[in-house]
């Protein structure tokens, strides 16, 4: 009876420790998962959400551009929702509601306002390596933008064509320096008024670094400095290509990453460091985003 007992008593223990060590794993494993990962703000990263995550990001985007003649500003607010099929593929909705102004010396001024292209992508992490300090991983990316946006107003909402984006990306990050690299092509279709907007190739190189050693829920602070390279080709009217359209234009932007537990703001501005725009076009003076973002 006693023996029994004593038995009963160390398979209890036994259990209590097994539960206790299964519980401290648990524990360290979330600790080791971070709320956000930190990527560039102007080019992409290959970081997913956890699977049945969903990631929402609301951010306001403007850009200026001017030529002799004409002068063009847009300002958006853009909502993107991520959601976790599984830890290696994601899926995101972007919706922007867009507000342009555009004046030129011989019309005069013109508003629109109104719902922009919709676009919808998909993100598969292929690869994931941890090593001891250090996080390797790339990524293939999707999309198809839809043309939700009204291309009758003046100026346009949308480019009134479905239009489909190819990506590859990839990235190391360790506890204080990030890097990352990513290149992508969009495909443009013909439109309405038998209009094709040029496909277009974009190429983004970043490097970020953590202003101060922090832990886990606690404030973090990153700095990243990104260059942008966008090669655009020329429009299409009725087969003939237009004379004022294409070229290429290279970005530096700076901008920060601020997190606390599972909350980010993100803020920067791209700063054209060159311009060959084909023909007559207005050149770009700056473009800026800034965004606050959560994970459920």
């Amino acid at each position: 009876m006693l023996r029994t007992k004593h038995k009963r008593t160390l398979s209890l223990r036994h259990y209590s420790l097994k539960s206790l060590k299964i519980l401290f794993v648990l524990l360290i494993s979330a600790i080791a998962t971070p709320a956000h990962a930190h990527e560039p703000l102007f080019g992409l990263g290959p970081h997913t959400i956890y699977k049945g995550g969903v990631g929402i990001e609301v951010a306001v985007e403007g850009e200026r551009a001017s030529n002799s003649d004409e002068k063009e500003r847009e300002l958006s607010l853009h909502t993107e929702i991520m959601y976790g099929i599984t830890e290696n593929l994601a899926v995101t909705l972007a919706t922007p509601l867009v507000l342009k102004k555009s004046h030129d010396e011989g019309s005069g001024e013109d508003n629109s306002s109104g719902i922009g292209d919709i676009t919808l992508r998909t993100k598969y992490r292929f690869w994931n390596h941890d090593s001891p300090g250090t996080k390797d991983s790339a990524a293939l990316i999707i999309g198809i933008k839809l043309p939700t946006g009204e291309d009758g107003k003046t100026p346009k909402l949308g480019t009134g064509s479905t239009d489909f984006i190819f990506g590859l990306t990839a990235a190391r990050e360790s506890l204080r320096w990030y890097y990352f690299g990513d290149i992508r092509y969009r495909l443009n279709t013909r439109g309405s008024g038998n209009m094709k907007k040029g496909n277009r190739v974009f190429a983004d190189l970043a490097i970020g670094i953590r202003a101060w050693a922090t832990e886990y829920l606690k404030p973090d602070l990153v700095f990243m400095a990104e260059v942008n390279w966008e090669s655009l080709m020329r429009d299409e009217l009725n087969g003939a290509d237009l004379n004022d359209s294409g070229g290429n234009r290279l970005f530096f932007s700076p901008s920060f990453f601020f997190t606390y537990r599972n909350w980010a703001i993100k803020g920067g501005v791209q700063i054209p460091l060159y311009q060959n725009l084909y023909g007559d076009q207005a050149e770009d003076k700056y473009r800026f985003k800034i965004s606050v973002e959560t994970h459920l």
